[in-house]
């Protein structure tokens, strides 16, 4: 008897895929890391950045980001929002839940760098070079995670239907 010559895995890059449970998972991401960016700016500081005095306001948030310990939670809340939206999107297609993941890690960080485009974001303070390095280093490692996450959850039979 031959093995199967057949695939578990599609062979094609986007075989399988949803684009819709990816684009969910993508505005989860992004939603989430506008949402949490704002919550962890007005934690850190929360009298400089809502003076009233818009340039005080200003040199809090540039203070912000050259500060190490800022850094470091805007990186770990941009890597657990990769990790959710992953999750997200990869339980919404209910199948081939890391490639989703991977995919969503993908399309978030181009929703986010075109949204920046069109709201035509000022450039701030320059971030360190590592910092930047680090964060597109762990985009998609995040997403992969968020969709091996939804498939564990849906394995245990958390989930919505089997596919």
């Amino acid at each position: 008897m031959q093995p199967s010559s057949r695939s578990i895995e599609p062979e094609g890059l986007f075989d399988g895929l949803k684009p819709g449970a990816i684009l969910l998972g993508a505005v989860v991401d992004n939603l989430a890391t506008l949402v949490g960016s704002i919550a962890l700016v007005v934690a850190l500081r929360p009298a400089e950045v809502s003076s009233p005095d818009e340039e005080a306001s200003r040199a809090a948030l540039e203070s912000l980001a050259t500060d190490p310990g800022f850094l470091l939670w805007s990186m770990l809340l941009g890597v657990a929002c990769t990790v959710l939206g992953g999750y997200v999107g990869a339980r919404r297609a209910g199948r081939l839940h890391v490639r989703h993941g991977g995919w969503i890690a993908v399309a978030s960080a181009a929703l986010g760098v075109a949204f920046m485009l069109v709201a035509g974001q000022q450039p701030g303070p320059a971030r360190p070079l590592w910092y930047e390095a680090l964060g597109w280093a762990l985009l998609l490692p995040a997403g992969l995670a968020g969709g091996a996450l939804a498939g564990f959850v849906q394995a245990l039979g958390g989930g919505r239907g089997r596919s």
